[in-house]
């Protein structure tokens, strides 16, 4: 079954291009690079926005496929990550019908990536954090939708608001240079943005990782104490996700190194090499990770990336 499937997966993808490629070159391209994407990003549980409690003291807001949380403290609301000026407005309403009327303390940015930092002036925070890095990316685009940060940090800080520690954990060379985890020893909760999923492929094969920094970074993390763990995208659910997810990249740095063995570190230049590289991937990770969600939208990007990171060193 296993070989019928990753072959199928594969001729398919290469009759259904020429197919349409004959009459349309243009959607042909489309057709290779979105592939069921819209099944990936559009399923059914990520329709609208919801907040959810999750401890005493956190909630989790979920818009569409975006996740933040937060933080109801004795002093105010603490808030990572507005996303966009929509999602932050459906924040507000669903602050209100939570009863959650206290005002923002703090907006954090878990780094300067414009869909996560976009519309946070909805929220009307009393201040706003991020890493010193930020700006200067800031200002090679057009950021006029981010509320500026009212203090910059760098490396690891603990904050202590309203009666709850706060955990920022500088993450170093990953998704960026500015990225963070938030963590909350008493809550026993830990939240990061654009890292590790819950059973979830990363979206077109996590082209703006630098792997070995991500590896040591999610490491770091799961050795810290917590049952909770709440990703910025998808579903949340509990430490062992995180551990899985290290298995997950360990897996893909394996499977790199292994390929290179078998079919050398130059890029395969026949159709038959090429074949044969992606069976070689896809036994590799289907049987471990073909039930998670967006397994068959995403394996031939995760497969791209995996062995161009390998081969450069990223």
């Amino acid at each position: 079954m296993k070989e019928c499937s990753r072959h199928a997966r594969f001729v398919t993808v290469l009759a259904v291009t020429l197919l349409i490629g004959a009459c349309n070159p243009k959607r042909a391209i489309m057709e290779v690079a979105v592939g069921d994407m819209e099944k990936y990003f559009g399923a059914e549980e990520y329709d609208g926005s919801e907040l959810v409690k999750l401890t005493d003291r956190v909630y989790t807001y979920r818009w569409t496929w975006y996740r933040s949380i937060v933080i109801d403290t004795d002093e105010g609301l603490v808030i990572t990550d507005p996303f966009n000026a929509e999602a932050a407005a459906a924040l507000v309403r669903h602050l209100k019908e939570a009863g959650l009327t206290k005002p923002v303390h703090t907006l954090f940015y878990s780094h300067y990536h414009l869909d996560h930092t976009e519309g946070g002036a909805a929220l009307e925070p009393q201040r706003v954090l991020a890493h010193r890095g930020c700006p200067s990316y800031w200002a090679d685009v057009d950021a006029s939708r981010v509320l500026p940060p009212t203090r910059l940090i760098e490396g690891d800080q603990v904050l202590t608001i309203g009666g709850v520690r706060i955990h920022l954990l500088y993450l170093g060379r990953t998704h960026t240079d500015t990225l963070y985890a938030v963590y909350l020893p008493d809550e026993r909760l830990l939240w990061t943005a654009d890292f590790a999923l819950v059973r979830t492929i990363l979206p077109i094969g996590g082209p703006d990782y630098y792997f070995p920094g991500a590896i040591k970074a999610m490491e770091r993390l799961a050795a810290l104490d917590f049952d909770v763990f709440v990703p910025s995208h998808f579903g949340y659910g509990k430490k062992q996700d995180l551990v899985d997810y290290v298995g997950f990249f360990k897996d893909l740095e394996d499977a790199s190194r292994r390929s290179m063995e078998k079919f050398g570190r130059e890029v395969p230049r026949s159709r038959e090499t090429l074949q044969d590289s992606f069976d070689f991937y896809y036994d590799e990770l289907e049987g471990r990770y073909g039930d998670w969600h967006g397994f068959d939208e995403n394996v031939l990007f995760v497969i791209v990336r995996a062995t161009t990171g390998a081969r450069l060193g990223y």
